[in-house]
């Protein structure tokens, strides 16, 4: 008499099979949130560059285009992958970019820090810039310079 049931190693293969299939897609899924969250970076500095940094201008050209004294979140919603450090803007380089960070990224939310947002300040000819640097103090968005 025959039972319905499946027999020790034909659950032995199975178990293999789907080890695997397991060994093979985990390393693709590693690292996947890291790579949004820089992207989701990525994007929010491509949008103070595009919109909020003329705006910013405009308001100020007579003044020479200056950030200066600005608060970016009345500007923008600030993600909170990120952290604003200055406030007012305050630590804008002149001519380049500053080595303070206006935003950091949130260690407490994304267990990393490094990521750094910085800015130049505009002029009269000039509209002001953001650029995001990662740990390694690469730019990995916005102008080089």
């Amino acid at each position: 008499m025959r039972r319905g049931g499946f027999t020790m190693i034909e659950l032995i293969f199975v178990i293999v099979i789907l080890g695997i299939l397991a060994a093979v897609a985990l390393p693709k899924f590693v690292g996947v949130s890291e790579q949004a969250r820089e992207g989701k970076m990525k994007a929010f500095v491509g949008t103070l560059n595009r919109t909020v940094s003329p705006t910013i201008w405009s308001k100020h050209i007579g003044e020479g285009g200056s950030v200066k004294g600005e608060n970016l979140a009345n500007y923008i919603d600030i993600p909170k992958e990120l952290v604003l450090k200055d406030t007012q803007l305050n630590n804008c380089g002149t001519g380049s970019f500053g080595s303070s960070a206006v935003l950091e990224s949130n260690k407490t939310l994304i267990g990393t820090d490094g990521y750094k947002i910085l800015c130049r300040d505009g002029n009269a000819t000039t509209a002001p810039a953001f650029q995001l640097k990662n740990p390694a103090g690469d730019v990995i968005a916005g102008p080089e310079s």
